[in-house]
């Protein structure tokens, strides 16, 4: 319901707010309320002639003499009164002066109520738009403020798009609760006992710097008052925050309230794990290079075996038919030939008269003490001094090596 109730008046030499006990000019709410003579009172908005009043709810206001005189001050809803009166008792309460309907010297502004710290150096304008107002026309508003360096709180009763500082105001009966944007910040730390959760995959984490995340949070109003007067509640104006990435500390959400404390708490914490994350990089490409190169160590290292294998069965293929030949002469038989043999290191056995009887290239690594027994009774053949000794190095002294050539396989 609107209804003509200004909670100001100018009278008996000053300004009178009937939100205060003695109408912030020392004097009772008696001298002016059905008093005879009649107190000479007018309106400070439209300086019409008013008269003290009580609403069946008892609350103190000024009337106009004149039932729907144009007044900036009319149009307002009881809801809209009370919610100035309870700004206005709040800011008191923290300490600050109080204002109701306080306007610029040169008119650019009218708050509803103006909060000035007792040393005068802050300002801040409480206005209550509970009617709809366009995002340009509260930007417009909120931008004079500025241009006099007088901070401004907005109280709606419902979320607003536009990006000034504001709050959304629930009232339960009696009670006023300053239901949002508010954010505050919850740490917390991965368990001693375990690696944080982000560095598990490195071989020596570190101790977790810590995480966090916004949630939002609600505040009696005289409470919220109580911040915003003494700086302890930062509005955090523009800026898009990122998606919510677990575990991770987030920006604050664009524009909401949020202690100072907060804000330095998140950023010491994403600071912390931005340089953690830079050294984890770190140790994660040191891994990355370290399982390169010994994956390259051990590709080179196949290529390398592969090649002595591929080296090896020429050799053998090619000397084969000459050893073959030379015990054949030796023994009047035709030996047969075990490749791979691996009680010879991996040579080719021939066997002549139902026993072994020489063996051409074994491999020098393979050669055991056990391996070194069972060639020190046959006829080793190989296709290089180096071969022979390699071998001999691993054999017994007296075992008879004999070098051939591949040209022999010809002769």
């Amino acid at each position: 319901m609107i209804i003509d109730m200004p909670l100001v008046a100018l009278g008996l030499g000053g300004s009178l707010d009937a939100t205060q006990a003695d109408l912030g000019r020392g004097v009772s709410w008696h001298d002016v309320y059905r008093v005879r003579p009649r107190a000479e009172l007018t309106c400070p908005a439209c300086s019409g002639a008013v008269h003290a009043k009580v609403s069946r709810l008892g609350l103190r206001f000024f009337a106009h003499d004149s039932a729907g005189r144009p007044c900036p001050l009319n149009g307002e809803t009881i809801e809209h009164r009370l919610l100035k009166s309870a700004v206005a008792a709040a800011v008191r309460l923290a300490g600050w002066h109080a204002r109701l309907e306080a306007a610029a010297p040169d008119g650019a502004w009218r708050a509803d109520v103006l909060a000035t710290s007792p040393t005068g150096d802050r300002a801040v304008a409480w206005e209550v738009q509970l009617a709809h107002q366009h995002d340009a026309d509260t930007a417009d508003r909120t931008a004079r403020y500025a241009l006099d360096r007088v901070e401004v709180v907005w109280i709606f009763m419902r979320p607003a798009s536009a990006g000034v500082p504001n709050v959304v105001v629930e009232a339960d009966g009696h009670d006023l609760t300053v239901a949002g944007p508010v954010a505050r910040f919850a740490a917390t730390r991965c368990d001693t006992a375990k690696p944080c959760v982000r560095l598990r995959d490195l071989a020596d984490p570190p101790a977790c710097p810590g995480h966090g995340v916004w949630e939002a949070a609600t505040l009696p109003l005289d409470k919220f008052v109580a911040l915003v007067c003494r700086d302890a509640i930062t509005w955090t104006g523009d800026g898009a925050p990122p998606p919510p990435v677990a575990h991770e500390p987030e920006h604050p959400p664009a524009h909401v309230w949020t202690s100072s404390y907060y804000l330095r708490q998140a950023d010491a914490i994403a600071a912390a794990n931005r340089a953690l994350d830079e050294q984890a990089a770190g140790e994660r490409d040191r891994e990355r290079r370290r399982r390169e190169t010994e994956s390259r160590r051990r590709q080179s290292e196949e290529e390398r075996r592969t090649a002595n294998r591929d080296a090896l069965r020429r050799r053998q293929t090619l000397l084969t038919p000459v050893a073959v030949r030379a015990v054949e002469s030796a023994t009047g038989q035709r030996p047969w030939a075990l490749p791979g043999d691996v009680e010879h290191a991996m040579g080719v056995t021939l066997i002549a008269a139902g026993r072994p009887y020489a063996v051409v290239c074994p491999i020098a690594g393979r050669i055991t003490d056990e391996a070194a027994e069972r060639l020190s009774d046959l006829t080793v053949y190989v296709a290089s001094v180096p071969e022979r000794d390699a071998i001999a190095r691993r054999c017994r002294q007296d075992q008879r090596i004999v070098i051939l050539h591949a040209e022999q396989a010809h002769g």
